[in-house]
């Protein structure tokens, strides 16, 4: 169950190597979509961006002053729903409050028991909790490894230039910036708390 969510951030063309059986567009990530040339399911809220769209199956109209963004709104309508993969596209740049919005949202994904990813062209953001995980190599990419928890016990991280096990990785810290791959994989072992790594393109 994999949900791809285009959010309304900056427009980027990013490369999908997934199939989704659930794609929400959220409010200008609509438009995104036509350029990308991804027709969603639904359509999520206020449009305060762009203007709603006509004959289209289903939308969901929000009111403009609500609690939640449009896009954590389409988080919560794939939790909900049962979708345990979560990508989120156009959900960078342009406005840093959304795009600490939408980073935060991630880790309300790994709270609910899904698996929640930010992708664009150059970078790849994800957040996981009490997991294993493996990060495949790309050439000319760094690894940054940061706690979202107030702390974060690593049981190892091999596979990168600097391994290390069994560390402590504070949120008040960046310890982890800027690692790099050694091995087709990178493996990254959290014993308890919530994680965030970044897949950065090199400058």
């Amino acid at each position: 169950m994999k949900c791809l969510i285009i959010s309304g951030g900056e427009f980027s063309k990013v490369r999908l190597s997934s199939r989704y059986d659930l794609i929400i567009a959220c409010d200008k990530g609509y438009a995104y979509g036509k350029k990308l040339k991804i027709r969603p399911h639904i359509v999520i809220g206020d449009f305060d961006s762009i203007k709603r769209p006509r004959n289209f199956a289903t939308i969901i109209e929000v009111e403009k002053e609500k609690d939640d963004t449009d896009t954590g709104l389409a988080v919560k309508y794939a939790i909900r729903n049962g979708y345990k993969e979560i990508d989120i596209i156009c959900g960078l740049g342009k406005r840093l409050d959304h795009t600490i919005a939408n980073i935060s949202l991630l880790k309300y994904i790994a709270e609910n028991g899904a698996r929640g990813r930010i992708l664009s062209d150059d970078t790849e953001i994800l957040v996981a909790k009490d997991e294993l995980i493996r990060i495949k190599k790309i050439k000319g990419r760094y690894i940054s490894i940061f706690s979202m928890s107030d702390k974060s016990s690593i049981e190892y991280i091999k596979g990168t230039k600097y391994d290390v096990k069994n560390i402590t990785l504070r949120n008040e810290y960046p310890l982890g910036v800027s690692n790099e791959f050694k091995d087709p994989y990178a493996k990254i072992k959290i014993k308890k708390g919530v994680v965030m790594l970044c897949i950065v393109k090199e400058k």
